[in-house]
C-alpha cells in the first residue's frame, strides 16, 4: 500500500522554501477526519486507511463498503486516490460527514502527486466530492496565507489548512507540503516562562512539555477509534486499551514529526559534554 506523505509543520527546517517562489500555490482546508485512499488493482477497486487494507470487517467507519460503491471501469489505472474519509473526531461537520473528500492523486509510475488541475478534473469526472479550496494563484506572504487557517467550508470552524506548491522539490527531489492549524490544534506546546518551565527538568522532560500535548495524544485516540480498536465512547473504564495500544502510536508520531527538535537538543547536550570528556582524556595523557 501507498502511504500518504506526511504534511510539514509550517516553520520548521525549510518549509518556508515551499512558499518563496513564483509558482502557483494551492491552499486547501485540512480537514479533521480520517485519511484514506482506494485504487483500482486487478479490476477491483481496493481501500486504505493510512496504515491498513480495508475490508468488510474493517472498513474505517463504513468507507471501505462507500468504495465498493464506485465503478471499477471508471477509476485511472496506476494511481492512488487520496483523500479525507469525513468522521466525527474533535470538529462537528453536520450533514457533511461520513462523505469521502479527495484532495490529491499519486502516480505510481512517475512517482509523484499530479497536478491539482488533475485532481480537480477527476473530482468531476468520477462526481467525487473535492478537498475545500481557499486559494489557487500565485504565492502570497506568510501572514497572509495564515488568515485562512481556523475558517472553514463544511463546519463552523477549521482546523487549519495545507499550503501546496506542487513544483517544489526538496534536496532530495521530493514534493513537500506544508500545514498551518489554529492554537487548538497545534502539536507544539509554547512556554510562557521558560526558567520556570525547564527548572528541574532534563531535556527528555522538556522535549515531552513541548510536543506530547493533548491536540497529540487526542489525534492518536481518535486514529485507534477510526481502526476499531477503540469504541467512539470510550472512557476512562478504557484506560488499560488506550495504554496498551497508545504508547507505540505516540512515540512513533513524535519521532516522525519531532525527530529534528529531538536531535537539536541531544547536539547541544554533546557539545556541553564534549570538552568535559576532552579534558578528562588529556590529563589522562599527561600522567602517563
Amino acid at each position: 500500500m501507498r502511504k500518504y506523505q506526511s504534511i510539514t509543520r509550517h516553520g520548521k527546517s525549510g518549509t518556508h522554501l515551499t512558499i518563496e517562489t513564483n509558482d502557483e500555490i494551492i491552499i486547501q482546508e485540512k480537514l479533521d477526519g480520517a485519511n484514506a485512499s482506494f485504487k483500482l488493482e486487478d479490476g477491483k477497486v481496493v481501500a486504505f486507511s493510512r496504515n491498513t487494507k480495508l475490508d468488510m470487517s474493517n472498513g474505517l467507519r463504513g468507507f471501505y463498503q462507500w468504495t465498493q460503491t464506485l465503478d471499477p471501469s471508471k477509476l485511472l489505472e496506476g494511481v492512488v486516490y487520496f483523500g479525507e474519509w469525513l468522521v466525527k473526531h474533535k470538529l462537528s461537520y453536520g450533514e457533511n460527514e461520513n462523505q469521502f473528500y479527495l484532495f490529491d492523486i499519486f502516480n505510481e509510475n512517475i512517482e509523484e502527486y499530479v497536478s491539482f488541475q488533475m485532481v480537480e478534473d477527476e473530482s468531476e469526472r468520477l462526481g467525487l466530492n473535492l478537498i475545500p479550496i481557499f486559494y489557487k494563484g500565485v504565492t502570497l506572504p506568510f501572514e497572509e496565507i495564515e488568515k485562512y487557517a481556523g475558517k472553514s467550508m463544511l463546519g463552523d470552524v477549521g482546523e487549519g489548512v495545507v499550503v501546496k506548491n506542487y513544483n517544489y522539490r526538496d534536496k532530495y527531489n521530493n514534493q513537500v507540503f506544508t500545514k498551518i492549524v489554529t492554537k487548538e490544534f497545534q502539536e507544539k506546546a509554547g512556554v510562557k516562562n521558560p526558567k520556570v518551565a525547564t527548572a528541574n527538568k532534563d531535556s527528555f522532560d522538556q522535549f515531552l512539555d513541548t510536543y506530547m500535548t493533548k491536540p497529540r495524544v487526542e489525534k492518536i485516540l481518535h486514529k485507534m477509534v477510526d481502526e476499531q480498536i477503540l469504541e467512539e465512547d470510550y472512557a476512562i473504564e478504557d484506560m488499560g486499551l488506550i495504554l496498551k495500544n497508545a504508547g507505540s502510536r505516540v512515540y512513533d508520531d513524535l519521532i516522525k514529526e519531532e525527530l529534528d527538535s529531538l536531535l537539536k537538543q541531544l547536539r547541544a547536550k554533546v557539545g556541553k559534554r564534549l570538552p568535559v570528556v576532552i579534558k578528562e582524556i588529556l590529563v589522562e595523557q599527561n600522567r602517563a
